[in-house]
């Protein structure tokens, strides 16, 4: 049942008809999004940027902020009808994860009040037209934060922009589609709408204001290693590094502050910091000169995944997945299965999610070892590009991952960016071998 409600609301998603059904299901799709735990600590920031703004103006300044968050995402539908998808690829490359887990580290330290910036707290007395236009911008800010969290709604989204584009470039199809993700953010912002105006009701006094805002700081700080934890893991490091790297980076940071006896907190927080970003910058640049010395004299070269695929075959615990398309069609063939493809990826965060999943999932892991032909398709080997240039396969102009089920005879069963859709997956397995 669940599996064709969310088939119907892809279809109503992707299709070009617009009713109050598509707006519906746009909307509530935001908002589900936005009730992710990876969305949490821009609550508290939202907070803290609207805090004194609401005092005169209490449903101007959330409104202005709420719809520069829903407009940030009408961009991203620009940018992607335009780029073909380059930009949300963009998204998923771990400096993109580093660089938001550096930004959630200020933020937390903001919320903390170890930092101050002037344009987050808004002096509405000196110039309402900046401040508006400030909080405008801020609430684009937490579109662009929240928008690695989106999922496959934001995709099916996505995929009708990008088939209108094969058949070449249309400036209606593409401002219809951005106006598409634009009512998505508003829903994503509903969130953040009712935080600006009901959630600083509060009383503002007492020490449990204290307690409750340090408690706000971290999970910021925790967010902010889980999106270290994405970067290192997509850059192949080895699992635990980021932790140690994080504290290392937190202690250093601590110790700086305590070691500085003049200044306000602000200050020698900010000086702490300048301190440690340079210390950091050279520490990374003689790590790279090192690495890129050592792969030098090992013969290190780029073309690893092509040399896998010239070993036919790679395995990831109990899982054979091929690499050869003539191996895999004869297999399917010979055993009368199906074939699992898997778009991967180094880059992207949920390829790798998925084949966590692959091994830890039972009913996943008992299909995939005997009911299919499972066939690992890196973006650096050059049968993806017959896939990505494919009119039947225009996911895969929007990024990964991607996933398809073909007959042994090369005819689709089922394709999805949806890395979690278990259900969908093995019920399009186990219906080919009922009818076998």
């Amino acid at each position: 049942m669940f599996s064709e409600i969310q088939t119907f609301i892809e279809s109503q998603l992707s299709s070009g008809n617009f009713s109050l059904t598509t707006v519906f299901f746009l909307a509530l799709g935001g908002l589900l999004s936005g009730l992710l735990p990876c969305v949490y600590p821009l609550y508290p920031i939202t907070a803290g940027i609207l805090k004194t703004r609401v005092s005169k103006h209490k449903w101007s300044h959330p409104l202005v902020y709420y719809f520069g968050l829903a407009l940030m995402y009408a961009i991203f539908g620009l940018i992607a009808g335009v780029s073909g998808g380059v930009f949300n690829s963009f998204l998923r490359y771990p400096e993109t994860q580093l660089v938001l887990s550096l930004l959630l580290f200020v933020l937390g330290l903001s919320v903390a009040e170890f930092l101050y910036f002037p344009f987050f707290s808004g002096d509405v007395k000196n110039s309402v037209n900046l401040n508006y236009a400030n909080t405008f911008f801020l609430g684009m800010g937490a579109g662009l934060l929240s928008s690695p969290c989106v999922g496959p709604v934001v995709v099916s989204i996505l995929v009708q922009l990008i088939t209108y584009q094969t058949e070449g470039f249309k400036i209606l199809p593409i401002l219809f589609t951005s106006f598409k993700m634009f009512l998505f953010g508003m829903g994503l912002g509903i969130p953040f709408l009712l935080i600006g105006v009901f959630g600083l009701s509060l009383p503002k006094s007492g020490k449990w204001m204290k307690y409750i805002q340090w408690a706000l700081a971290i999970l910021i700080f925790y967010f902010s290693y889980t999106y270290l934890d994405k970067a290192f893991a997509l850059w192949g490091f080895e699992s635990g590094l980021s932790i140690n790297v994080f504290l290392l980076w937190t202690l250093s940071l601590v110790s700086l502050f305590l070691l500085k006896q003049e200044g306000s907190p602000t200050e020698k927080m900010k000086q702490s910091l300048y301190q440690l970003v340079a210390i950091s910058s050279l520490l990374l640049l003689f790590s790279l000169l090192t690495v890129s010395f050592l792969r030098k004299g090992d013969g290190f070269s780029a073309s690893n995944h092509k040399f896998a695929e010239q070993m036919l075959k790679e395995e990831h615990g109990n899982l054979v997945w091929y690499r050869n398309k003539a191996d895999v069609f004869a297999l399917a063939k010979e055993k009368n299965i199906p074939i699992f493809i898997d778009f991967y990826a180094d880059w992207c965060t949920n390829c790798k999610e998925f084949q966590k999943i692959t091994l830890s999932n039972k009913e996943w892991n008992l299909t995939f070892q005997k009911d299919v032909v499972l066939w690992k398709v890196y973006d650096t080997d050059p049968i993806f590009d017959e896939f990505a240039n494919d009119p039947n396969y225009p996911e895969l102009k929007i990024g990964l991952p991607f996933f398809l089920i073909l007959n042994a005879d090369g005819d689709i069963l089922y394709k999805s960016n949806d890395y979690l859709d278990t259900k969908g997956m093995i019920e399009t397995i186990h219906k080919l071998h009922k009818n076998d």
